[in-house]
Formats: C-alpha cells, structure tokens, sequence
C-alpha cells in the first residue's frame, strides 16, 4: 500500500500529509477487473472515484457505430465520470480495463465528506483538477503530428501502454484502424 500512496501522491501538485493520505485510503475498496470488463459504461450512473492500483484503463465515446478511445489511466491516475459525479447524470463515456486491473473506489459521500472536513483535502481535490485539465492540453502538445509521429510520441511517453494494451485500443486512440497500425509497426521494425 505504502508504493500505492507514493504513485497517488504524484497525481496531484498539491501533497496531502501522510495522515490525510491514510484517511482517504481507508475509505477505499478494492475491485477486480478482467481485462476488456468495464469500470462504467455509458449510460451508466456512477458516481464513485476511482484510482488505479494496477493495469490501466482505457476512456472512450462513440461516434456512430464507432468507439473512439479517448485515454488511458495508468496507476495512480483518478478517475472520475464527471456527469455522473457532479449532475447525477448517466456517463458520456466508458471505462474499460485494457489488461487485468485493480481499481480503488472511494463513494461520492465519503469522498464529499473529506472535502468538506478537511481543508487539505479539498486543497488536494482542487489542485487534482487542475491537473487534469492540465493533462488534457498536455497530451495535444506531445501527442501531434501525422500519425507516426503520434505513436512514437506514445512510444518514448507511455511505453507501458505500447507493452499492454490491445492493438485495437491503441489505433482507435491513435484514429487509425488496427490493420493501419500493424503495418506501421512492421515498417518501423524493418527501419531498426
């Protein structure tokens, strides 16, 4: 657990003591994920918060008869379907495990309770959703370029992805089809 808390407090710029980062884990549940389960699906209301333990999570939205993956969570990263959370509404987007994934889920109340109890806490909170604007616009910056460009990018940022997620995942983030990516990947071999 102690690795566990090193990684989550790396998912904010603001640090929470050691005896706020207890109370927050235990409010926390453990959950199983086989690889290709879904944490949420849309259309779904949940309204929990979730950090990975291990695995990694993949978000998406469909457009037509397509879904479109949007991005993936490695351990430490929260989750959160923010329609759900913050309107009650059904989610936008699913949440699906791209390899077996341990999952920690907090409540929306117990999580609400921190906030409201403790000021460093909800200093964490704020400062988590910043980062996860931040992150958004990051991710246009180093993921640009025609599409090699963009897997290599993957390649040197988020190796951990290339080594663990389905090829279909990683075209669908990319917005190419699988049989596309393959046959990049042939080509880059072939130039080493």
């Amino acid at each position: 657990m102690e690795e566990f808390k090193k990684i989550l407090a790396e998912e904010a710029e603001y640090k929470l003591s050691e005896e706020t980062m207890d109370k927050f884990c235990s409010c926390m549940e453990e959950i199983h994920l086989k690889r290709y389960d879904y944490m949420i699906k849309s259309g779904d209301i949940d309204t929990n918060i979730y950090v990975v333990k291990e695995g990694i999570i993949r978000r998406t939205h469909e457009v037509g008869d397509k879904i479109m993956t949007n991005s993936f969570a490695i351990k430490g990263s929260v989750l959160i379907s923010w329609h759900c959370y913050y309107f009650n509404q059904p989610s936008y987007s699913q949440f699906q495990a791209c390899c077996d994934t341990v999952l920690m889920r907090v409540s929306k109340e117990k999580f609400d309770e921190l906030i409201a109890t403790s000021h460093e806490f909800a200093r964490w909170a704020l400062s988590l959703a910043h980062g996860t604007l931040y992150y958004q616009e990051f991710k246009s910056r180093i993921i640009k370029g025609d599409v090699k460009e963009r897997y290599m990018s993957l390649i040197k940022n988020r190796p951990e992805i290339i080594q663990k997620v389905p090829l279909g995942f990683i075209a669908s983030y990319l917005g190419i089809t699988q049989s596309h990516l393959s046959r990049m990947r042939n080509e880059l071999a072939k130039e080493k």
